[in-house]
């Protein structure tokens, strides 16, 4: 159907999908585009999904490393502020996705800008991949620690090709199936492992062990110092903007609460961290607070099975960590290039780099790595929420032409987790400030950003007519074809190029 207008760029629409856009995205999973209404998943799909996140072996030991911080009462408060905490924002984050079909990245373009706006990927990128190398450094650890043969290294290599096959798919097409019939495994035998070693030990358990906190030397609260401790984890609101815009809008409850809100932290932080208190405290005598540690105790107790539930939970974690990851690479190449890596060969990279990055004793320094992740992602997501709460009825600006390169809120990102690292590697000079840089950084990008928005600095270009959306009675109902792929993506996120005057999609218009 071809639409004209006196001057204005002819628009060939229709009602219904493409279905070579439908093939192409059931594998790229709108990576770098609106997800339409027309193809947005079930409840079940969504928190089948989503529901990997909850295995991930990081929250166990997470929740016996904030015990040996603090001791097991203030890590017990903090745990049940941090689900508090962490559900009210995942409330935020899934209402964004749901209403806009936007993944992190560009729903992020307003604040950082088209090119700046890059940032976000690759952060999240890094971050998912520093993850996958710890979950599978975990498995090689559980493999080698039951079968006691082989150096670590080949156990890395078995671990890597392992599950390679099983991080190739999509939200749309595999990881939900994985995950509901991996869930009762790992649910069941992490509670299995706590109640056999609690019969072996004694239900009185070897709580001395986590005595070593000592209140009055703390520099912070204990409660405090746990909260700032899973702030590292804000990775997972970016995620959760990546799986919730698959989402119906009549579903935006249930994912609220349950998908993405207190039922699905109250088990992710709160069941898997007292999990791993009570493994460590009921283990025999001396055993040692650590990644490695925490495995043990759960191999220790269940023996073979217990060695099925480190594998699936590792499975089912590093599922979802392969995909973040590819996903917001592709996105990052994206920002600089139509002829990036497609997501299935960024995962095959990534298995080779994560094989590579096992190789250099990951423990020794991955806490570092992620608590200068930690500072860099916190920052992206106070200026987020600041940005919302500011305009709270703003329709997200995220067509490339209509930005400019970098906005204010890369710099005040620049500034902001700059100042956040800087204390990280001062705990000698200004150690309670180094403590608590995390929440220092949050609180200055929330405060830089305000002060920006409220001065008029934004990354809009200057007004222009919108000779898309303006000429279709429905932006979400409506595909356009795309002058250069010549592809059809719902009106929304079309527009219009003022060096060649065509009709672009979001992905053609980085390239122009």
């Amino acid at each position: 159907m071809q639409e004209s207008q006196p001057h204005l760029v002819a628009l060939r629409t229709s009602l219904t999908d493409d279905q070579r856009v439908i093939e192409r995205q059931t594998r790229e999973d709108y990576t770098s585009h609106v997800v339409p209404k027309s193809v947005r998943q079930s409840k079940s799909q969504i928190l089948g999904s989503w529901s990997s996140i909850t295995s991930a072996m990081a929250f166990v030991f997470y929740g016996a490393l904030a015990a040996s911080m603090a001791g097991v009462q203030q890590a017990v408060i903090g745990l049940a502020l941090v689900v508090v905490a962490y559900s009210l924002l995942g409330r935020f984050s899934v209402t964004e996705a749901i209403k806009w079909g936007l993944n992190s990245t560009l729903i992020s373009r307003r604040l950082f800008g088209n090119k700046g706006a890059a940032i976000v990927p690759l952060l999240v990128g890094i971050s998912l991949f520093y993850y996958a190398v710890f979950e599978a450094s975990i498995v090689a650890v559980a493999l080698q620690s039951y079968f006691d043969i082989w150096d670590i290294r080949v156990w890395y290599g078995i671990v890597v090709l392992g599950m390679l096959p099983f991080m190739l798919g999509g939200i749309q097409t595999w990881l939900s199936k994985l995950n509901w019939v991996s869930l009762p495994i790992y649910f069941f035998g992490l509670t299995g492992a706590v109640l056999v070693a609690a019969v072996n030990v004694g239900w009185s358990g070897n709580w001395a062990v986590f005595d070593t906190a000592d209140s009055d030397q703390m520099l912070i609260p204990g409660w405090l110092s746990v909260f700032i401790l899973y702030m590292g984890i804000f990775v997972l609101f970016p995620e959760t903007q990546d799986t919730a815009r698959f989402a119906k809008e009549e579903d935006r409850r249930f994912h609220q609460n349950v998908t993405f809100g207190w039922v699905f932290y109250g088990i992710a932080f709160l069941f898997n961290g007292l999990a791993g208190i009570a493994i460590v405290g009921f283990s025999e005598s001396g055993t040692e607070i650590s990644e490695s540690g925490v495995v043990q105790g759960i191999v220790d107790s269940l023996g073979i099975f217990g060695l099925i539930v480190i594998i699936v939970s590792q499975m089912r974690i590093n599922s979802a960590n392969y995909y973040f990851a590819s996903v917001n690479l592709e996105r990052f190449m994206a920002h600089f290039t139509t002829k990036g890596i497609s997501r299935r060969l960024w995962v095959i990279l990534l298995s080779f780099l994560v094989f590579l990055v096992m190789l250099t004793d990951v423990f020794s320094y991955i806490s570092i790595a992620l608590a200068w992740q930690a500072v860099l992602i916190v920052t992206l997501i106070a200026m987020m929420l600041t940005h919302r709460m500011m305009n709270p009825k703003e329709t997200p600006e995220f067509r490339a032409v209509r930005l400019k390169r970098f906005g204010p809120g890369f710099f005040i990102w620049v500034i902001s987790s700059g100042i956040g690292v800087v204390l990280l590697q001062l705990p000698d000079q200004l150690p309670a400030m180094s403590a608590l840089a995390p929440l220092i950084s949050f609180i200055l990008a929330m405060v830089l950003y305000a002060i920006s928005q409220s001065a008029g600095a934004n990354s809009l270009l200057r007004a222009q007519s919108d000779s898309v959306r303006e000429r279709v009675k429905d932006v979400w109902a409506t595909r356009i074809e795309c002058d250069s792929c010549n592809l059809s993506y719902v009106a929304v996120e079309m527009d219009t190029s003022p060096s060649s005057n065509k009709v672009l999609c979001l992905a053609c218009q980085n390239a122009e």
